[in-house]
């Protein structure tokens, strides 16, 4: 990582005003219109599933934020609903780091494996997930409807 912050994990059970207006931007930002979850989503995950930031020491904006459920089909399995990191630090290590504190964490926690998907076109997000030994099982062509195929990728814990 080319800072020398500290950086922490904080899983949020409820969000005030001010982070889910924070959060819905750098969502939007991240995954645009057809992508960006927003309150509807956003609070039952806190409340019922997984919603983890990645704080840095200092900025009250978090540097990452990670959406996980369990598999209700496999409940030792997490699924990474939605992972990203802020665009103004990406590139410096934090993506890595960050995916590598959820997987710990996620293993402490007794899962035996985290699957996800991803936009074949995020060669950047590939690339990191198969870094962390993420593996392509399967491509699902039209997942999220015509045009938006997905690979389907898992991790052993």
């Amino acid at each position: 990582m080319h800072t020398t912050r500290a950086t922490t994990l904080a899983i949020v059970e409820t969000l005030t005003e001010q982070q889910l207006t924070m959060l819905k931007e750098l969502e939007q930002e991240a995954f645009g219109v057809h992508g960006a979850i927003d309150e509807w989503v956003l609070v039952p995950l806190a409340r019922h599933g997984c919603l983890v930031l990645f704080q840095e020491e200092g900025d009250a904006k978090p540097v990452g934020v990670c959406e996980l459920m369990r598999d209700f089909r496999n409940p030792d399995h997490a699924y990474m609903y939605g992972y990203l990191i802020r665009s103004d630090k990406k590139g410096l290590g934090y993506g890595f780091a960050f995916l590598e504190q959820i997987l710990d964490r996620l293993r402490k926690d007794g899962f035996a494996k985290v699957c996800l998907t991803v936009s074949p076109d995020n060669k950047g997000a590939v690339t990191l997930y198969q870094k962390a030994g993420f593996q392509i099982v399967e491509t699902r062509i039209a997942e999220y409807g015509s045009g938006n195929d997905r690979y389907y990728m898992e991790k052993s814990l």
